[in-house]
């Protein structure tokens, strides 16, 4: 038999997984917008990045960008 969720656990499971990557991917937005070491064709580069690569820049940016901030 197929296992399924009650229709409540259908809806909040989403939102919890979900709601903790759009604030991380709107921190790191917000961020990188405001950080004045990035040049403008940098912010151009990685605003394209954020939205084709979605969380996964959000993830590149502080790896590299946002961890090295002063």
């Amino acid at each position: 038999s197929v296992l399924t969720m009650p229709p409540v656990a259908q809806i909040l499971l989403p939102l919890i997984i979900a709601l903790p990557l759009i604030v991380f991917w709107l921190s790191m937005f917000s961020n990188m917008m405001d950080n004045p070491r990035l040049l403008a064709n940098e912010k151009t580069t990685w605003t394209l990045a954020f939205l084709f690569m979605n969380v996964f820049a959000a993830i590149i940016y502080y790896t590299t960008q946002y961890r090295n901030q002063p």
